[in-house]
């Protein structure tokens, strides 16, 4: 997902930096000319969006070892399966920082996992769904509209909105339960 998101943002000209726990992953994506340098603590206030594309225990890890670097002017989404306890983080570090926490995951995806079965294309047409924090309306709306804004370089066809304790049963019956079945 994450070399996914990174390709299709390179793909609309933006500007991309990138971390990936797997070191060679992330220089073969600086070579292939998809990343424009690493994502650390120099480079994260550039960022006017961070998608976080990483297992749920290292999404909370990474994100309470950046949040003192994330300005407030950024919007950070993560892109995991499960809501509850990644989102519960998100939220309180958005807080405590100043920055922009929403939930989000996107439905795409193939069998294939890895950069090397990325693709620029991977969200055109594709469902996204997103768990914002607990805001009143006016202010749901208003951030609803800016990650409508800034995730439009990744072509989502539909948007749907719910919490995390929502998100994760529904996905437990039809994702999660599949990917155990199959296995």
């Amino acid at each position: 997902i994450g070399g996914s998101l990174a390709k299709a943002y390179e793909r609309s000209g933006a500007t991309v930096y990138g971390y990936d726990g797997n070191r060679v992953v992330q220089d073969f994506a600086k070579l292939q000319g998809v990343l424009a340098g690493d994502l650390d603590e120099n480079t994260i206030g550039e960022c006017e969006l961070l998608l976080v594309a990483l297992y749920p225990e290292v999404t909370m890890e990474y994100l309470e070892r950046m949040a003192p670097y994330i300005p407030g002017t950024t919007l950070v989404m993560d892109c995991c399966g499960v809501k509850q306890e990644v989102c519960k983080v998100g939220f309180r570090l958005a807080e405590q920082y100043g920055f922009t926490f929403v939930g989000g995951h996107p439905m795409a995806g193939t069998q294939f996992s890895g950069y090397a079965h990325s693709r620029a294309d991977m969200f055109q047409g594709a469902p996204l769904v997103l768990v914002p924090p607990a805001v009143d309306d006016a202010l749901k709306l208003e951030l609803l509209g800016q990650v409508r804004e800034m995730v439009r370089p990744l072509g989502f066809g539909k948007f749907s909105v719910t919490s995390a304790a929502e998100h994760d049963r529904v996905i437990a019956f039809t994702s999660q339960l599949a990917h155990v079945v199959s296995n």
